[in-house]
């Protein structure tokens, strides 16, 4: 069986985590508070991180599919899964036209947007063909230069002269409820899309470094996504940073040092690149290795080219345009994410109480 390094899955959260949310201003309803709405939502999807890994504690080396049957039966198991297979080609299908919107929108004004996506997802069907190990290599790669480009940039932002601090206060000046009001937001993207990989632990070699390397990882994206946003609020402002498409494109705009460092915009389109890839691919690959144990079919290959080649056209039809794409996503795609997040509180409840009774059996 294929089996990925702990480093390998560090990258792949990472990568996975960070992914497009740093070019957006996470919670900024909560204007220049929203860095303390990050937080708030990390302690909770912490808490989260904390089920996902109890249930791979629990059932070491062994599949979602396997988890479900022996704490909920088949007759259970099939129809959760399946629907946990629609939710992550929802969800796939929302990070693939955003990445091809923003592409098409920054880099490729010109070149039509199904003509994107079917580049983009021919090297996703090709790597995942190769199997989830080449995935986990490739952000092994890929990550280090995505943390290189990250720190890069907020160096030159601080450095540009447009940069702040003054713009995060008052701290609280606006009270709680701002807070309040934005934190399930943020629980659901990113961190509770964490509950997809309860569809890959049991890829892992190290079954007991699972945790450790999940809550590294997710601390360290934390931490990127907070920077990323006081750098953001520090430049542009609070106002300007709520009301701007992409705000850490509209902040590479803005550099200008010395007439030397300008138009740093192609750092933006790589961090682009980079998150909307990983976001996709591990999105879409939970929905076909679901599919693949619904079917009980040893290969994932043809479900991922079928799939995969119908993906750009499902997209296409489901969004009108961006906007029609960011509405939908917090009417629908947020509470869709919430619920699957917090699915896993009862199945690991289930389970603990199943253990229970099987011990006093004995």
């Amino acid at each position: 069986m294929i089996r990925i390094s702990s480093i390998q899955l560090f990258s792949l959260i990472l990568a996975f985590e960070v992914g497009s949310t740093t070019l957006f201003a996470l919670g900024i309803g909560a204007k220049q508070d929203a860095w303390i709405v990050i937080l708030l939502a990390f302690l909770v999807g912490l808490c989260l991180l904390v089920v996902y890994t109890q249930i791979a504690k629990y059932y070491p080396n062994k599949n979602f599919a396997e988890i479900l049957n022996d704490a909920l039966g088949s007759k259970v198991a099939k129809p959760l899964l399946f629907l946990f297979a629609l939710y992550f080609l929802s969800v796939a299908t929302h990070n693939f036209y955003e990445f091809g919107a923003l592409i098409n929108m920054t880099a490729l004004p010109r070149t039509p947007l199904l003509v994107i996506l079917y580049l983009f997802i021919f090297v996703v069907i090709y790597i995942l063909s190769l199997g989830f190990e080449v995935l986990a290599r490739t952000a092994e790669i890929l990550v280090p230069y995505l943390l290189l480009f990250l720190i890069a940039t907020y160096i030159i932002m601080v450095l540009s002269g447009n940069f702040d601090l003054g713009h995060l206060l008052p701290v609280l000046g606006d009270g709680i409820k701002p807070l309040l009001r934005e934190v399930h937001t943020v629980i659901a993207f990113p961190f509770g899309e964490m509950v997809l990989f309860l569809m890959f632990w049991h890829y892992v070699r190290e079954q007991q470094a699972i945790r450790k390397v999940a809550v590294l990882s997710v601390s360290v994206s934390t931490l990127l996504l907070i920077t990323s946003l006081i750098v953001i609020i520090s430049v542009l402002g609070p106002e300007l940073a709520a009301n701007t498409e992409i705000p850490l494109l509209e902040t590479l705009i803005s550099v200008n040092i010395a007439n030397i460092i300008t138009n740093l915009d192609s750092i933006g389109v790589f961090i682009i690149f980079i998150g909307g890839f990983f976001k996709t691919a591990l999105h879409f690959f939970g929905s076909c290795l679901a599919i693949k144990w619904i079917l009980q079919v040893k290969n994932h290959t043809w479900i991922v080219s079928l799939l995969g080649l119908l993906l750009p056209l499902i997209s296409v039809l489901r969004f009108n345009g961006l906007d029609d794409q960011r509405w939908k996503g917090l009417e629908g795609v947020i509470y869709s994410i919430l619920l699957f997040s917090f699915l896993p509180v009862l199945l690991l409840l289930l389970i603990i109480i199943k253990r229970k009774i099987s011990s006093k059996g004995d």
